[in-house]
């Protein structure tokens, strides 16, 4: 018996219904090309880009990148109510952050930023364990 190990492409899976030889085992691997990551997997990527924010604030902004390059594939399934959430969530947040900061200098800023802080933690949590639970966002225009 020959034992025969092959890479397996559509062609050669074409090619070898067509032609088979019964004295040939053939060992199948897998792709070689990668598949690319769910969509799923893609928001929770996104959902703790968005958690490393508060240590790092780098991974909020490749958090909505993802979102933006990805938008198109989740359009009309249920992860586009969690990529609109995310998306939201980060805008808001940065916008309010902005105006935290300018407005430090009187102290009214430490309030917006604690408040932005809670809101922010609270929008990841609840879209994570939504997500997790295959749920998808009711109002992801909503604000809280």
């Amino acid at each position: 018996m020959t034992v025969k190990i092959e890479q397996k492409t559509v062609a050669d899976e074409v090619e070898s219904n067509e032609t088979s030889d019964s004295n040939i085992k053939k060992i199948e691997y897998p792709f070689t090309m990668r598949e690319p990551l769910p969509l799923k997997t893609i928001a929770y990527i996104v959902y703790g880009c968005q958690a490393l924010s508060f240590f790092f604030g780098i991974t909020a902004i490749a958090g909505v990148i993802l979102n933006y390059l990805k938008r198109d594939e989740v359009k009309g399934t249920w992860l586009e109510s969690h990529f609109a959430w995310q998306i939201r969530t980060f805008w808001i947040g940065l916008i309010t952050s902005f105006i935290g900061f300018i407005l430090i200098f009187i102290l009214i800023g430490f309030l917006i930023l604690a408040a932005t802080l809670v809101w922010t933690i609270y929008r990841v949590i609840k879209g994570y364990l939504l997500l997790s639970e295959n749920k998808l966002i009711e109002n992801p225009r909503a604000t809280i």
